[in-house]
């Protein structure tokens, strides 16, 4: 009796776990923390999500966007497409997530969600999630992104000698990046009597792609030339000590 009631446990355990796999979502919970130069009204935010079809079926997937909480002007889309020439036009269909994706087995697809706070800086969450139309009412998968939209006071300049921050920002307490995702540059801040040296960009491999061996100042540091993704940052002081990496989104915007 005690083998027969393991084994159907057994069972339903693999059927359960069977199930919440049927669909990788990559990554499952963003927490992000965006500052931004000028907040204007078409600003968007935006974080990919890459789905795999990890069952042995085809999927036809349409997508479900719950808000959990977020400031009353904000708007939320999620897209299966990417736009390269302007900003996503969030009160559109594509914006709904009638249209449903094929994915085969093992066949992947990125999916973007779309902040647009509308000039109003703030905080927000919404979850995604994922539904495959060949199993009615069934979720396969779901993603939560978290977003703190906030607007840097003061024109930008990095903390080029003395550590500090920027004019009108809270004098930092550790090495930071700025923006971050950021596009076409950044710039990093440090603490009074820190003095910033070289700084090294590399790619997730290891490679380094670019490195400057002076700081930056108020030029910040170019990315604009590297494809979208996740860069190492290694920041060094003025004596060569490596003080911290850390890592900084590279996207463009609208992308």
């Amino acid at each position: 009796m005690k083998s027969t009631l393991l084994t159907l446990l057994i069972a339903v355990c693999s059927c359960c776990f069977a199930q919440r796999s049927q669909l990788r979502v990559e990554p499952a919970s963003v927490v992000k923390d965006v500052m931004v130069d000028d907040l204007q009204d078409d600003y968007q935010d935006i974080t990919p999500i890459t789905v795999t079809n990890n069952s042995n079926r085809p999927m036809e997937l349409t997508r479900e966007q719950i808000v959990i909480g977020k400031p009353s002007s904000w708007k939320y889309g999620t897209f299966n497409r990417r736009n390269r020439t302007s900003p996503y036009l969030i009160n559109s269909a594509a914006a709904t997530g009638s249209e449903a994706v094929r994915l085969a087995p093992g066949e992947s697809t990125t999916f973007y969600v779309v902040l647009q706070p509308d000039g109003l800086a703030g905080d927000g969450r919404v979850e995604i999630r994922f539904i495959d139309r060949n199993t009615p009412g069934t979720i396969v998968g779901k993603a939560v992104v978290t977003s703190e939209i906030t607007q840097r006071v003061g024109s930008g300049s990095s903390a080029a000698n003395g550590g500090g921050g920027l004019s009108g920002r809270p004098a930092p307490t550790a090495v930071r990046l700025f923006p971050n995702p950021a596009r076409e540059r950044f710039f990093v801040e440090a603490p009074g009597g820190t003095k910033l040296g070289r700084v090294e960009i590399r790619n997730t491999l290891g490679s380094t792609l670019k490195k400057y061996d002076q700081p930056a100042g108020k030029e910040g540091y170019d990315i604009d030339s590297l494809p979208d993704g996740l860069y190492m940052i290694s920041i060094y002081d003025d004596r060569g000590k490596k003080l911290k990496t850390l890592r900084l989104l590279h996207r463009q915007f609208g992308a």
